[in-house]
């Protein structure tokens, strides 16, 4: 199956509905926020419905807001949302069609109707949408979200489609090299560099020192905590959205992209299979001799080994 990210902008919506989507973002927020609040402070249980919300916004909005409140919920640290956040509405209750003269707009509930926008359709996006108008495609979940003075919507394709032949990539997701990728068989890898993380680390070791000095250990503690959740959102976007690119990019060309165990990746020869040693960056086998980038080595055993199907 293929799954494809729409991000698309409406043509031109009237000022009547930008500021009723604009309301709906706080209300969407505000919904999100109460349902935070009242499970932190014991008011009520995991099971809140809409009776308990008190706004205008759609039961199919509000419903999707309890979804993401939950999920927020079960994560570290305290959650507090931002004014500018995205407002949701689940596959069943929004619509993608076209008008007689061919343009695509997108429907779904806010607070006081629906509303029918047109999207503006690239070319890169014009084959699955074509698919979703004709039925030989699902969409999930849409968001709609303000950039600027432009206002936004994302959701995903899902379609069937035939794979055949193979041209394996290994990825590797490592600390001195964020990431490490090779194209098996066809001599091609990349390397990202891990600076915007050491960036990070020196910046709140830095912070850190400071408040030691200060006798501030309370304020100290909170900076460790707060560099750890901005460490792992980094690892975490990065290796999603690489998942996301090759998976998309892959399986529209017919390549199956599989998710492998990366047991004993870095230690273990590429080429000849023996264990070997690392050293830093620097890959050595004992048997074969061969010297290599270590997370490359780990990306290429990536690419050689089978393993299951990323999509269904």
């Amino acid at each position: 199956m293929v799954v494809v990210t729409v991000t698309a902008k409406f043509h031109n919506p009237s000022r009547s509905r930008r500021k009723e989507w604009q309301r709906a973002t706080r209300l969407y927020r505000d919904t999100k926020q109460f349902c935070i609040d009242g499970w932190e402070n014991g008011d009520f249980g995991k099971s809140v419905t809409t009776a308990s919300i008190d706004n205008d916004l759609y039961s199919a909005i509000q419903n999707q807001a309890i979804r993401e409140a939950k999920a927020d919920h079960t994560k570290d640290g305290e959650v507090r949302y931002r004014e500018s956040q995205p407002f949701a509405v689940n596959n069943q209750n929004w619509e993608l069609d076209t008008t007689e003269n061919g343009t695509v707009v997108i429907g779904f509930p806010c607070v006081s109707q629906w509303w029918y926008t047109p999207i503006e359709v690239y070319d890169d996006i014009a084959d699955p949408v074509d698919r979703l108008v004709e039925g030989d495609a699902d969409k999930t979940r849409l968001q709609v979200y303000r950039r600027g003075d432009d206002w936004f919507c994302t959701f995903n394709i899902e379609y069937d489609t035939e794979t055949s032949g193979e041209t394996p990539i290994g990825v590797d997701i490592g600390e001195r090299h964020i990431l490490a990728v090779t194209a098996h068989g066809e001599d091609e890898s990349m390397l990202v560099s891990g600076g915007e993380a050491k960036y990070v680390r020196r910046r709140y070791r830095s912070l850190r020192d400071s408040l030691s000095q200060a006798g501030a250990l309370r304020a100290r503690n909170r900076v460790g905590d707060k560099e750890h959740r901005r460490i792992k959102d980094l690892n975490h976007n990065l290796s999603r959205r690489l998942i996301q690119f090759i998976t998309y990019k892959a399986e529209r060309a017919g390549i199956r992209v599989e998710k492998v165990d990366a047991y004993h990746t870095s230690q273990r020869c590429s080429a000849c299979g023996s264990m070997g040693t690392r050293d830093g960056d620097h890959f050595l086998c004992s048997e074969c001799n061969r010297g290599r980038h270590a997370d490359l080595n780990a990306s290429e055993n990536i690419a050689q080994r089978e393993g299951e199907p990323c999509t269904a």
